[in-house]
């Protein structure tokens, strides 16, 4: 196991610095400081190459904006907030009238404390932040600890801990846009995806839940048996096409002790499996991202560029009786995980 350490970007405000974890067999992961971003995650393809299987941007200075938010850790909540409103308490909007993953200073722009360990059979990196009373509009003053660990049998695995002094909401999550075809230049539509879900959320026009669950069999949805993902893009169930010729949508997955999701891409070889201790996760197919944000030379651009699985907790206006909502009492431990496998088909 190895740990590597250096400034990629010196600033005014505060240098981006990068920390690299490796493992014995050649993958690694590679994460920011600032908004504990993940720029980089390196796995083999069937012939043995190594490839970064996450969307990076060319530039280190275009991090300090992250449109895309891409790698990033997203929090307080993750996920839309309409009109920007919880409870009693009114957040910072960031797109138009609603909060969009945190809001405009959520965790995704905050500079986050790294320290690192190197053990026999993982590297591991150890993300801490203070978030005070009323930031972002948020109640309670939060202390949050992100936990990055590469094992020797290919596993990344993100640990999620938090504690506020008051009554708040918290859903924790990272932003990692997926292709497992890398350097090619290939979208994701090639991509089959499987994972077990009961239902999906029901979105309105601006993507929004309404607060009904929608069940997946006979649509689009029902992943149980895997899909490619080209089949949802040319779907015409009229929930794929609001959210813009794909997936941008809330599975609930059936619950076990740990759930699962699949994702291989055939020509490659390449497979990652994802187990949540999450009740839910949001799978987008990048189906608006744009190119004015430049990407690395080699890996696909636009739309259906890559995959992100945000693996969260359940808004109150879907609460599901017996599941996390995102909702935190005073003192109360939130404890979520999320690991990512990597193989082959």
């Amino acid at each position: 196991m190895n740990i590597l350490h250096e400034t990629i970007l010196k600033h005014p405000q505060q240098n981006i610095e990068k920390y690299t974890l490796e493992n014995s067999q050649g993958y690694s992961v590679s994460f920011l400081n600032l908004g504990g971003t993940i720029t980089s995650i390196m796995a083999p393809d069937k012939n043995g190459t190594f490839e970064n299987v996450v969307l990076a941007y060319d530039h280190a200075e275009q991090y300090l904006e992250n449109p895309y938010y891409l790698g990033a850790l997203i929090g307080r909540v993750a996920g839309r907030i309409q009109d920007a409103q919880l409870g009693p308490y009114k957040l910072e909007a960031n797109e138009g009238e609603h909060q969009l993953h945190g809001g405009p200073h959520g965790f995704h722009s905050v500079y986050w404390n790294v320290r690192t360990e190197k053990r026999d059979d993982a590297a591991v990196a150890v993300l801490t932040h203070f978030s005070r009373d009323g930031e972002g509009g948020y109640p309670g003053s939060l202390d949050v600890q992100v936990t990055y660990t590469l094992d020797c049998d290919n596993t990344f695995t993100i640990d999620y801990e938090a504690r506020s002094d008051k009554d708040t909401w918290l859903s924790l999550t990272n932003h990692a846009y997926f292709n497992l075809s890398a350097d090619s230049g290939r979208d994701v539509l090639g991509h089959a995806l499987q994972l077990n879900a009961e239902g999906i959320a029901e979105m309105d026009e601006d993507q929004l839940p309404t607060g009904k669950w929608i069940p997946v069999k006979d649509t689009p949805f029902d992943l149980k048996t895997g899909k490619l993902v080209r089949e949802a893009a040319e779907s015409d169930n009229r929930h794929i096409i609001n959210a813009g010729n794909g997936y941008d949508h809330l599975f609930l997955l059936e619950q076990r002790d740990l759930n699962q999701i699949i994702v291989q891409e055939e020509e490659s070889g390449r497979k990652m499996t994802v187990q949540t201790s999450e009740p839910a996760a949001v799978i987008y197919t990048a189906n608006k991202m744009d190119t004015v944000h430049p990407l690395k030379a080699e890996q696909a651009k636009g739309p259906y560029a890559a995959i992100c699985i945000e693996t969260q907790r359940i808004p109150e206006s879907l609460l599901v009786p017996g599941l996390p909502t995102h909702k935190l009492a005073a003192h109360e431990a939130y404890r979520s995980r999320t690991s990512f496998t990597f193989g082959l088909v």
